[in-house]
């Protein structure tokens, strides 16, 4: 984990999921995940930290070491927000215990 989220905010009632490579299990990303069920959309702004400048404004999530494609990024229409759609077997979690 390199780069801290500048668009990162606290959420009530979350847990922290770490986010991995399904291929190389590089860890790419520490989340905020609220409420019960798979992971599906990464929020840009509960993303903690991850090894991918979250900054620069990029259109798809790609493993830093091994090149795969993780996710791809697109806007909610309800919300305007900015999310990651996470491409299922792409991609491990674990929860972690702070």
């Amino acid at each position: 984990m390199i780069y801290k989220n500048p668009y990162y905010r606290k959420v009530k009632g979350s847990y922290i999921l770490l986010v991995s490579c399904g291929y190389c299990k590089t860890d790419i990303a520490k989340y905020q995940k609220v409420g019960k069920g798979n992971l599906l959309r990464m929020h840009i702004n509960r993303i903690i930290k991850s090894s991918i400048d979250l900054s620069k404004d990029q259109g798809t999530l790609h493993c830093p070491n091994c090149g795969e494609l993780l996710a791809t990024r697109m806007t909610l229409k309800r919300e305007n927000e900015d999310v990651y759609k996470m491409i299922r077997s792409a991609f491990n979690t674990r929860k972690v215990h702070i």
